[in-house]
This record gives structure tokens, sequence and C-alpha cells, in this order.
């Protein structure tokens, strides 16, 4: 690949990311709105078709596999369960891998396993998303006899898991309407199990950790905010731990 052909791809891809964390900021801005969905909508199609286009640039006889790296992710203040689970399905859902651990200082890390494009991508929408996500459940108002503190951690399962969902149909969209949906769908399966592989190496000693049930009061409002689908029964699980396998 040439120097200059090189430069342009790198000036292109910081131009569509440029654009994706002004969706992000504008989505941010207007949380729990009609115009934040949105915003995120137009957000997750532009990021997946930036994940596409460079896998169909890998799916070449003669390409190389891309790089697997590590982004730690830091989680801390309020619910920090809630915003781990957040940011382990977000790896899932663009071929990467996750595993948790705890600071000195009580702050929660997310390392998020991956291809390092995927990793770039799940490392925007990690701090996007969980802003939008603390911002909405603040401004959540349970029924009378429920917790606050229940309901807003229901809520964050019901937007995690629709946000999720629309994520995944974005990627599965950018697939079908690239030039090359089977080398491209051939490349992102790869890069999913590269990412097990390279959890499995770096993080020996990662187990799943106990589950704990998460109430139903704020799911349905969850839902409405992340896009509105039928979760079913949530559950997280906490302290060290592999995620989003």
């Amino acid at each position: 690949m040439s120097t200059t052909h090189t430069a342009s791809a790198g000036s292109s891809a910081a131009k569509a990311l440029d654009r994706v964390r002004k969706l992000f900021a504008k989505a941010e801005s207007v949380a729990g709105t009609p115009e934040a969905e949105v915003f995120l909508e137009r957000a997750y199609g532009l990021l997946a078709k930036y994940g596409v286009d460079e896998a169909l640039a890998r799916s070449g006889p003669d390409a190389r596999p891309a790089e697997v790296t590590v982004f730690d992710h830091v989680v801390a203040g309020r619910y920090q369960p809630d915003q781990v689970g957040l940011v382990a399905s977000l790896a899932a859902a663009m071929h990467c891998r996750a595993v948790t651990s705890t600071r000195g200082d009580g702050a929660r890390v997310v390392h998020i396993v991956g291809v390092r494009r995927h990793v770039e991508r799940v490392g925007m929408l990690a701090g996007a998303l969980t802003g939008v996500m603390l911002a909405a459940a603040a401004h959540q108002r349970p029924a009378p006899g429920v917790s606050p503190v229940t309901h807003r951690k229901s809520f964050m399962t019901g937007f995690a898991f629709e946000v999720v969902r629309r994520l995944a149909a974005a990627e599965r969209g950018a697939v079908a309407g690239s030039g090359d949906a089977v080398g491209a769908g051939l490349v992102l399966r790869s890069d999913a199990q590269r990412a097990d592989s390279e959890l499995r190496r770096r993080f020996p000693s990662a187990v799943r950790g106990a589950r704990r049930r998460v109430g139903s009061s704020g799911i349905e409002e969850g839902r409405r905010v992340g896009g509105s689908v039928d979760l079913g029964q949530s559950r997280f699980g906490g302290g060290r731990r592999q995620l989003g396998a």
C-alpha cells in the first residue's frame, strides 16, 4: 500500500470518527428525547460502515490479519456494574471481548480485547453512551413503593440491551450493503475468534462471576429510550470476570 493511499485512508477514517463523535455529543445533549434516538441511529450506521470498510480491506487473499490489542476503559462513580454491563455488551456486538478488574481506588477497569479498529469503536461508544445512559437514568422517577436505585438500574439494563440490538443490526446492515458481504462476514467472524484467543492468553485466570438478577420496573422505559424491543429476562455479573463472550 502506498504512502499516499495510507494517508488518504487515515484521513477518511479520522473524518468518519469525527462525524460519529459529533453525533454522539448531540445525542447526549438531548438525552431521553426522540431527537437523541435519531442522532444515535445515524451514529450507529456510520460507525458500522467504518468497521466493515476496514474489514473489507482485509478480506483479500494477500491481506494480513489486523493487530489484536487491549484498551482499558475506566468505570468510576455510581452504578459501576451497570456501566460495565453496557461496555461489555458493546464489545461483544463489535467482535471484541471484555474482562474486568478492580483498582485500588475502587474504580473498575474494563479491558476490551479485539482488533484495533473494533476496539477503537467500542472505546468511542463506551464513553459516549455511558453518558447518555446515566443522564437518562437520572431523570427516571419510579412508581410509588419502588426504590429509585432499583428502578434506574433496571432502566439501564433495558437501555443497554436495546442499544446493543440496534448496533448489531447496523453491523449486519453494513455487511449486507458492502461490496463483498461474504468476505466481510468471514473477516468479522475471524476477528471475534481472535479476540477470544487473545483474551484467554492475556487473562488466563479470568472467570465468570456470580450473576445478579435485575428488577423490571424500569426496563420498559429503558427499552423505549434505547429503541423499544422485548428484552426478556436480563442478568449481569459482578467482580473480576470475563464478559460478553
